[in-house]
């Protein structure tokens, strides 16, 4: 049996399958035969792949623009062809061990951890309640078409001081940066402004859709803490987890993250440059509302289905981070803040992660719905 006959991805192959003269539609189709990911395939050009060493193969790590009102641009890393065929595998894997145990009790997640460059390969996690764990081992497979899989119970963080102008800013203030303090109408309203989004031309705020009640909330306000309006939900989807609010005339949210360490946000990470973040042992940051400025241990999966958050499930292409602290450093109120690191084109800026929307109240380990799915709907930071 070959490898192929797995459906394992074939990137490695890309230097003797494409030709210098291919169109671009070729290209694209050819691309994604190979294995590679809508987005990657997508962007790469033919100067992209030449400039790739014979054992390497280019990825788009993620999609930026300095300028609001410019055209986005991507960035793109060669990362070795071997490690990227496993960590696109594994993937697949993960999507089929999902559909078998999506319906048994006390699963709280799959996940895909990509592996290290050079090091061991990617692998799944299954993370599973403490009471089900030994009563349900022996359901979960040790290894699929050559993947490993591990089980864990369903932790990191270190909290970073922050001043507490996020829970008190006025309402006269016009514009609105992220980790601001807002509130929905659902019976727990109180969340935080994640980042400006930009879809078609209009700038959105972009915040957690469960501060609102209900699973359509199109038309739902949002407002300050002191119930002052701020704009309208104008799209918005319940297992993703978003709503984007149209701000009031007199309002406006700017494209950076207070007390985030950075001067701005220029982007967002892809599914595949998540996968080298981890590689690198990547730790990611976040500001919430109440428990200000975060920074997590490290990056572990990225491909994560939860099946267990509040609202409504299960929600894929979640992003999953590890706490290593002991205790919680994501409450009430933090919901709709955005977890991100350094832009790897410019040291003074960041790109975003993912939304903070559930945190596992065993473990203290969060969960997110990854930029790259909300990218996926048109929508660009």
């Amino acid at each position: 049996m070959t490898e192929d006959d797995h459906g394992r991805p074939a990137t490695d192959r890309v230097h003797s399958k494409l030709s210098p003269g291919m169109s671009r539609r070729r290209l694209l189709s050819s691309l994604s035969g190979l294995g590679f990911s809508q987005v990657t395939a997508q962007f790469l050009t033919q100067e992209d792949l030449a400039g790739a060493a014979s054992d390497q193969v280019p990825i788009v790590c993620g999609i930026h623009r300095d300028d609001q009102n410019s055209e986005y641009d991507t960035h793109t890393r060669n990362v070795p062809a071997d490690w990227y065929n496993d960590y696109r595998h594994a993937t697949t894997v993960k999507e089929n061990l999902e559909s078998k145990l999506s319906k048994k009790t006390g699963v709280v997640s799959v996940g895909v951890e990509p592996g290290e460059l050079g090091g061991d390969n990617s692998r799944l996690i299954v993370r599973m309640a403490e009471s089900k764990i030994n009563r349900m081992m022996g359901e979960v497979p040790t290894e699929i078409e050559g993947v490993e899989v591990a089980v864990e119970s369903a932790s990191g963080y270190r909290r970073l001081g922050c001043r507490n102008d996020l829970r008190n800013w006025s309402s006269s203030r016009r514009t609105i940066h992220g980790g601001y303090e807002v509130q929905g109408n659902a019976s727990a309203p109180i969340g935080t402004t994640g980042a400006a989004a930009f879809k078609n031309g209009q700038r959105y705020l972009a915040t957690c859709q469960h501060i609102f009640s209900g699973k359509n909330v199109s038309g739902a306000t949002l407002k300050h803490p002191n119930g002052t309006p701020l704009g309208t939900v104008k799209m918005n989807r319940c297992m993703e987890d978003y709503a984007m609010v149209k701000l009031n005339a007199d309002y406006r949210v700017d494209r950076s993250i207070r007390h985030s360490g950075f001067n701005g946000i220029t982007g967002h990470f892809t599914y595949d440059g998540l996968g080298r973040l981890k590689s690198q042992g990547a730790r990611t940051q976040k500001v919430g509302r109440t428990t200000c400025r975060t920074s997590f241990a490290k990056l572990q999966t990225t491909a994560e289905t939860i099946y267990t958050a509040p609202g409504c499930v299960p929600k894929p292409y979640s992003v999953f981070h590890k706490d290593d602290s002991g205790g919680s450093d994501l409450k009430r109120g933090d919901s709709g803040s955005i977890s991100f690191h350094q832009s790897p084109n410019n040291s003074n800026k960041c790109w975003l992660v993912s939304f903070i929307n559930y945190e596992d109240s065993n473990t203290n380990d969060v969960f997110g719905i990854g930029m790259y799915r909300l990218n996926d709907f048109g929508f660009g930071f």
